[in-house]
């Protein structure tokens, strides 16, 4: 099924389940919506919307405000969800490491991994600082100014190149987003120097992160680990002192995952 040829996938695609998961994608981005808001974001007829949520309620993957009408996400979703993401062998890898880091360094630990030209937030380890930088699971975000994105890009050739391809402008978010090429090559090399990547301040303006890839069994890199901390008490100069811990932690999981590359 997965190798089918690109020409047979629009026969192997179920409508019905096509329109259910985008209707609890809707709900999961939108929180609440009406039967009339999600039946047009989806493209399909009140009637169609409604027998699909009607099926999803009784499931548990969705329910209704029976004061509002509106519908939002269930509780069996929240579960699978929690579920599903603990089954990936990375993250049950990099859970004992991250809270060890989290502990040692007081700080927000990160664990990511790319979903085409962005990286998802898998798991992450909050910090009990009341100055802090919290990062959802689930979020998405760039890979071109991210420290786990970074830290990608620099081992992952085929992943730049999809960039390049994709992407004629880098999208700037800050000031110090990292948006000619050329720059963001030089960047790289430096990753590949020191072996882990940093984020100064270039997504979101006041944060700074660093980050380090995750290799598995085969040798490929699967995830990326990173702590994130507001730049008034994470230095440029404390992120690069920080860098070889990260490191570390990522060798660790690496290690827990099979690979075999420092032996």
């Amino acid at each position: 099924m997965m190798s089918a040829p690109r020409e047979l996938d629009s026969q192997l695609r179920v409508q019905s389940v096509e329109r259910a998961v985008s209707l609890l994608e809707k709900l999961v981005i939108n929180t609440e919506m009406s039967l009339g808001q999600l039946a047009e974001a989806v493209g399909v007829h009140k009637s169609t919307a409604y027998r699909l949520l009607h099926t999803l309620m009784q499931l548990g993957y969705v329910e209704q405000d029976k004061d509002q009408g509106y519908y939002r996400v269930g509780i069996r979703m929240v579960e699978m969800g929690g579920i599903a993401t603990h089954s990936w062998p990375v993250h049950r890898a990099a859970e004992p490491v991250m809270d060890d880091l989290a502990e040692n360094l007081g700080e927000a630990v990160n664990l990511a991994v790319d979903d085409g030209l962005d990286m998802v937030y898998l798991a992450t380890v909050d910090t009990h600082n009341p100055l802090r930088m919290q990062l959802n699971v689930g979020r998405r975000a760039p890979v071109h100014c991210t420290a786990v994105g970074k830290s990608m890009l620099a081992y992952r050739p085929e992943l730049l190149d999809r960039l390049r391809n994709q992407k004629q402008e880098l999208e700037r978010f800050t000031g110090h987003t990292i948006t000619d090429w050329e720059l963001l090559e030089a960047e790289l090399v430096s990753i590949r120097e020191r072996g882990f990547a940093i984020d100064d301040e270039e997504q979101v303006a006041g944060a700074r992160c660093v980050a380090a890839p995750i290799v598995d069994h085969r040798n490929r890199i699967v995830a990326s680990i990173g702590i994130s901390a507001p730049s008034a008490r994470l230095s440029r100069e404390r992120a690069e002192e920080l860098g070889s811990r990260i490191l570390e932690a990522a060798h660790q999981i690496s290690e827990r995952l099979g690979y075999l590359g420092r032996k």
